[in-house]
């Protein structure tokens, strides 16, 4: 090689803008001649930007980040392998495809570092790349697929044009690069924005996290939605004004007592204005919570949802107050259920109201069991002087344990019969026609009448409501209406006298001689025994099947000036007046209900539904080995295979058993009970018990049968309850 030819540094670095040396090529009969180490680098360029290249393919192909540069990286292995193969330029050749390898590296590095791979602007700068490689690509083939020429002339063109490729090549790239960077600052600055807004919601967030941390909490309380006077009345507007306006004062006055006893007898409308208060005080966001008794209701008979039902609403009437309301569930514990109550008033309700001003009313009273009621009262009245801006409105009638008990606390004490003496003439005036407003319109009452009836009610609201459903569910309400006010009959003496009526006419009696009570008021009996003592409000068709017949909603119909027929079916007692008139027998006479004989009627027809409906495998579970909260349509199961007779047999049979008459074993229901235990009943009756998720109360009612004598029965299922 002569001397002039020998490779010059200076010389490269100011002729090639490559960063790799390049040997200079001597063409020699149109062969290249290079020496071996300087072929074996050349080589090792391209075959390590070739591996760079499939590395990153491979990596696209599994990772989301990185796949729109799997058609770049193709594109790149294609050019790199088609150089490889060339003989001529090679030094040329390895420093293009040393740039590619460095570009394809650089492109999965910014593409990693990207925070939103897919946006629309950086696919368009990738796929901008891809087809100006592509480009790239067409002219490499182009200039590796002439055939060789002898001589330097050919070397030097497909010189030339393989530095035009690298300096393209290099445009590409800081084009890419560029646009990657305006996309780069604006990700950042979306960042930032999103930084911000997240920095504005870091306290909504945790606050939502207490919220849920509450709601977790606060959802492991049992509310009796029964006991909120959902099916109570507000007042009829422009009636019940002076009383009203008394209390209203009596809750705005800081000063004023923080106790109010509303008291009257049955039937005066204590409830209604109890209803009209605790709405006027939830509209204005005053209300803590409200109780309403009810012993046409047993389950609010009790102070065992006393305190859960007050909580629920409170952390629901107050959001403020949720947080010490769930801090007092956590305090209590597992034994939430069975916490003592003065505890539990005292976390759940007293102490979350300590420093607000809000008002609890609870209502019928003296419908609460008197031991209970004892013990309520006494709690509420000693938590007063922890919650200073408290207050509360009790309604009840003039009980004298009620009354000791208020007696030696200052409270205010008022009659609703004293407060209204005035009005409440005018105000029954203005019920009574209003109710009786449609016949009024249609012609079949004068306002004479309807006046008339108003003066007969003794300014009593449950006499006055009960003669107007009377009146207006009859065929001939002019007749009825005569009947009402026939002296001779005194039907409007008091709310006695006019339930006798009612039931009396339903039955017919009086209109025929008849010796014994007709199969009518033998039946109507029958049912009312029924709504009397059943342990939950119960439909037509469930106390249809207890009672083998089929006219439980023909009765009810007759019946609706002292029943309600609920839109869920059930059927209530409109007034506990009612109730109280069936089961005293000086009033009730011939309808007279005894309560233990009422409880073993139902009892025998629990005994018997279950008798003819349980059996082996109920809900027909292909296995046995399943639990049922694994069971995708267990409720479903439940619901199309156990009837709601048999669901209430199957619970409150032995409730029945135990408050019945014939609770010793000689007697007819316990021959019966023990017949029931004498076969294989009993572990179909577990079976369902567990399937209702009712097996505690189970074990717990059969002891109360144990008390009452039944020992044998309870013996014999003993074992049967302990594999439950």
């Amino acid at each position: 090689m002569p001397h002039s030819l020998v490779h010059n540094k200076s010389a490269q670095t100011s002729t090639w803008t490559s960063p790799l040396p390049y040997a200079w090529l001597i063409s020699l009969r149109g062969t290249t001649i290079l020496s071996m180490s300087s072929i074996d680098r050349h080589l090792k360029i391209i075959d390590a930007a070739l591996l760079s290249a499939k590395i990153v393919k491979d990596a696209s192909e599994a990772s989301e980040v990185l796949i729109p540069l799997k058609v770049t990286a193709g594109i790149m292995i294609t050019i790199l392998e088609t150089i490889r193969g060339v003989k001529t330029n090679k030094e040329d050749w390895a420093t293009l495809g040393e740039h590619l390898a460095t570009q394809i590296k650089g492109m999965q590095d910014n593409l990693s570092r990207c925070s939103i791979p897919h946006s629309t602007a950086l696919l368009l700068a990738v796929n901008s790349y891809e087809q100006k490689l592509y480009n790239v690509l067409t002219k490499v083939r182009l200039v590796s697929s002439r055939g060789q020429v002898e001589g330097v002339f050919r070397y030097r063109i497909d010189k030339e044009e393989i530095i035009e490729l690298n300096r393209d090549v290099r445009i590409y790239w800081s084009d890419f690069i560029r646009e990657i960077s305006v996309q780069t600052h604006e990700t950042v600055h979306r960042v930032e924005k999103d930084v911000n807004k997240i920095k504005h919601g870091v306290n909504r967030v945790e606050i939502s996290v207490d919220s849920i941390g509450n709601d977790n909490q606060i959802n492991k309380l049992a509310p009796l939605l029964s006991a909120t006077g959902e099916d109570h009345d507000i007042c009829l507007h422009g009636t019940r004004t002076v009383v009203l306006k008394l209390i209203r004062e009596w809750a705005n006055d800081p000063n004023a007592p923080q106790l109010w006893w509303l008291t009257d007898v049955a039937g005066a409308g204590k409830s209604t204005i109890a209803k009209q208060m605790s709405t006027e005080w939830e509209r204005e966001g005053r209300l803590g919570g409200c109780f309403f008794f009810d012993k046409t209701r047993p389950e609010t008979t009790t102070r065992q949802w006393f305190c859960d039902t007050l909580a629920a609403q409170l952390a629901n009437n107050q959001p403020q107050l949720r947080s010490s309301i769930a801090h007092g569930i956590e305090e209590i514990g597992p034994v939430l259920a069975v916490c003592l109550f003065e505890k539990k008033l005292q976390k759940l309700v007293v102490r979350p109201m300590k420093d607000v001003a809000l008002v609890l009313v609870i209502d019928a009273l003296d419908e609460c069991d008197e031991r209970d009621r004892a013990l309520i009262l006494r709690n509420l009245l000693c938590s007063l002087s922890q919650a200073p801006r408290l207050k509360i409105l009790i309604t009840s009638r003039p009980e004298r344990d009620i009354a000791e008990l208020l007696g030696s606390f200052q409270s205010r004490t008022e009659s609703l019969h004293d407060i209204e003496l005035g009005s409440n003439r005018s105000d029954i005036a203005a019920f009574v026609k209003y109710k009786m407003r449609r016949l009024i319109r249609s012609s079949e009452l004068t306002n004479e009448e309807v006046q008339q009836l108003a003066n007969r009610v003794n300014c009593l609201f449950i006499l006055a409501s009960t003669a107007c459903k009377v009146v207006q569910d009859s065929i001939d309400p002019h007749s009825t209406l005569r009947e009402l006010l026939d002296p001779k009959r005194n039907s409007l003496a008091d709310i006695n006298r006019l339930y006798s009526t009612i039931l009396r006419k339903v039955c017919k009696i009086g209109q025929t001689e008849q010796a014994r009570p007709s199969k009518t008021q033998e039946t109507l009996i029958q049912i009312l025994k029924v709504i009397l003592v059943a342990a939950v409000p119960l439909t037509t068709s469930v106390i249809d099947a207890l009672l083998g017949i089929k006219n439980t909603r023909r009765a009810v119909d007759f019946l609706s000036s002292v029943l309600s027929l609920r839109s869920d079916g059930t059927i209530l007692i409109l007034h506990p007046t009612f109730r109280e008139f069936l089961e005293n027998e000086t009033e009730a006479g011939e309808f007279y209900i005894n309560i233990a004989d009422a409880h073993e009627l139902v009892a025998k027809g629990c005994l018997q539904t279950m008798s003819r409906e349980l059996c082996f495998n109920i809900c027909r579970l292909e296995s046995s080995y399943v639990l049922n909260k694994d069971i995708t349509d267990f409720k479903e199961r439940v619901s199309k295979y156990i009837s709601k007779e048999l669901q209430y047999g199957c619970i409150y049979w032995p409730t029945h058993v135990a408050n019945s008459n014939g609770t010793s074993c000689s007697g007819e229901l316990g021959t019966d009970v023990v017949r029931f235990t004498e076969n294989e009943y009993p572990l179909y009756w577990m079976e369902v018990t567990s399937a209702l998720r009712k097996v505690s109360k189970a074990i717990g009612d059969l002891q109360d049968i144990g008390n009452c004598s039944l020992v044998s029965f309870f013996s014999i299922q003993q074992n049967h309850l302990d594999i439950c």
